[in-house]
């Protein structure tokens, strides 16, 4: 793991204006029971002050270099851009999840708690993703190729996928698949995944 500080690495050009262009081409696909657009969701960073996707990419960089959540109580010493306000902010927006620790355990996509859905950065670095869907959607978010390591939730099975330029370059195993549940009927996804 590299440890440096919070902040230096990401390479994400998410802005005020709407989280970036993770869902071009998107209307381009074919899907079997769904027509593109219903499929399409607001990312999390669209819905966020440009302080709060500051102060989002922080806890994740924090979170990945450190394999450690940040605490709201306790920083040790590190504070994320902005305020604390923020933190609470994205808390009540469900961008974050804090445990009754003061612990950010789940800054989407990245949890700071074990998970099967192991992500490797192009940049070198991993962390735990909160779910398949999310490990995938790392690719977009921080703008890098990855490498998603898994296993099927049914049977165990490893499950390896790379995505280079945004598009799936290995699949193993071949068959492997990812069920969707329609996010825009939920408000809570975590329980969806």
């Amino acid at each position: 793991m590299n440890v440096g500080r919070p902040g230096s690495r990401l390479k994400t050009d998410v802005d005020a204006a709407g989280g970036g262009d993770g869902m071009k081409g998107v209307e381009t696909m074919r899907f079997k029971h769904y027509p593109p657009e219903r499929l399409m969701i607001e990312s999390i960073a669209s819905r966020l002050t440009p302080d709060e996707n500051a102060c989002r990419l922080w806890l994740m960089e924090y979170t990945i270099d450190r394999g450690i959540p940040y605490n709201i109580d306790n920083g040790a010493g590190a504070e994320p851009p902005g305020s604390r306000s923020s933190v609470r902010s994205l808390a009540e927006k469900r961008a974050i999840v804090v445990g009754p620790d003061g612990n950010v355990n789940f800054i989407y996509p990245v949890s700071a708690l074990p998970t099967q859905h192991r992500v490797r950065l192009s940049d070198g670095r991993s962390f735990c993703a909160m779910c398949a869907v999310d490990a995938l959607g790392a690719a977009f978010t921080f703008k890098q190729d990855i490498r998603v390591e898994s296993s099927c939730i049914e049977c165990g099975e490893t499950i390896h996928v790379d995505i280079e330029t945004r598009r799936i370059a290995r699949l193993c195993p071949e068959s492997a698949h990812v069920l969707h549940v329609d996010l825009n009927k939920v408000a809570n996804w975590a329980a969806s995944c």
